[in-house]
């Protein structure tokens, strides 16, 4: 798929997901969060890492509770523009959050730092995705570049799991050199086990 056709994917996916009613949201979010709370195939590790939701992602706030008081160590992604990568530190309910240039959610610079090598899981929001477990992201790349030692390495960990709407599903996408695999995507509807 060109960068032009992407482009017009990623707006028209984007509206998509913006058009759903809050009842619509709230519903994939509580049953994402049901899945993972009772899922088997792949393990929730220790440090997690999440997001928090922004223009029409999925939410996970009611993921991020379940994981936190099943004692998880918490995180959330931290745009480091010098390098375009992405830094992750801890939140914990009562973490004062900032607002980044984009106008996401971030934990301040007193937050723990988490390497990304030791985080077990990532849960990430995407713009759109196929059955194959390809991934189109907002077309920025922090998460590529920020894990790109899975795809050189063959890294086990983390685990990185996109979360998103069925209605975000397409037929095909073309995976780009650079795109880092996903283990799986996790929708209200279904599991798509991709690693």
């Amino acid at each position: 798929m060109r960068n032009l056709d992407k482009k017009f994917l990623r707006k028209a996916l984007r509206q998509k997901r913006r058009s759903l009613s809050i009842a619509e949201q709230e519903q994939t979010a509580r049953a994402i969060a049901q899945t993972v709370r009772n899922q088997d195939a792949f393990t929730v590790g220790e440090h997690v890492a999440l997001y928090m939701a922004a223009d029409g992602e999925v939410s996970t706030l009611t993921l991020l509770d379940d994981l936190i008081q099943q004692g998880k160590s918490c995180y959330l992604p931290v745009l480091q523009e010098e390098t375009t990568t992405l830094q992750f530190r801890q939140y914990l309910p009562d973490s004062p959050l900032v607002t980044n240039i984009y106008g996401l959610l971030e934990p301040d610079t007193d937050a723990t730092v988490i390497e990304p090598r030791q985080l077990d899981n990532v849960f990430l929001p995407l713009v759109g995705f196929d059955d194959q477990g390809n991934r189109l992201g907002m077309g920025k790349g922090y998460y590529d570049r920020s894990f790109a030692f899975i795809r050189k390495e063959s890294a086990e960990k983390p685990v990185l799991i996109g979360l998103a709407h069925e209605s975000q599903k397409v037929e095909d996408l073309e995976a780009s050199d650079w795109d880092v695999p996903l283990g799986g995507i996790i929708t209200g509807q279904h599991m798509y086990l991709t690693g």
